[in-house]
């Protein structure tokens, strides 16, 4: 009787052990498609962002503070695009031994830098352009068209 109840105690030993490691995997399956969650949702809202910068270059009849606003908004931009090209990279270097993330990154990566293009557009139109005579004499001639 000992040695079968011995031998049954082995068994469970065995098969607790093999329950924690598929628990293990299963955590670390699970935390895998969070962060892929993250950073798919980290792009959506990049680009949602996007898409309302871009909005900036069709507003008209700027005054002082609201070019002072769209500053502060191109400084915002240009630090998040520093801040997150950083992240990307670092995040690049851990997975490029395995590549689990490398589509999610690939796009954050491009992502970015469609951001970085906006925000510099905005700048350039919204304080070179809007300010430039003969930009704003073609711009009065097309409207005349």
């Amino acid at each position: 009787m000992n040695s079968t109840l011995e031998h049954i105690g082995k068994e469970m030993i065995s098969s607790y052990s093999h329950l924690s490691e598929k628990e293990q995997i299963d955590n670390f399956l699970d935390e895998i498609n969070r962060t892929k969650k993250e950073l798919r949702d980290l792009t959506k809202a990049l680009k949602s962002l996007d898409k309302s910068i871009i909005q900036i270059t069709w507003l008209d009849n700027l005054q002082k503070k609201d070019e002072i606003i769209i500053k502060g908004i191109i400084a915002m931009g240009k630090e998040a695009n520093i801040q997150l090209t950083a992240f990307v990279e670092k995040q690049e270097e851990r997975d490029s031994k395995n590549g689990i993330f490398k589509k999610e990154l690939e796009a954050l990566k491009e992502a970015i830098n469609l951001h970085q293009e906006s925000v510099l557009e905005v700048e350039h139109i919204i304080f070179d352009l809007r300010k430039n005579d003969e930009f704003l004499d073609l711009c009065k001639m097309a409207d005349e068209l």
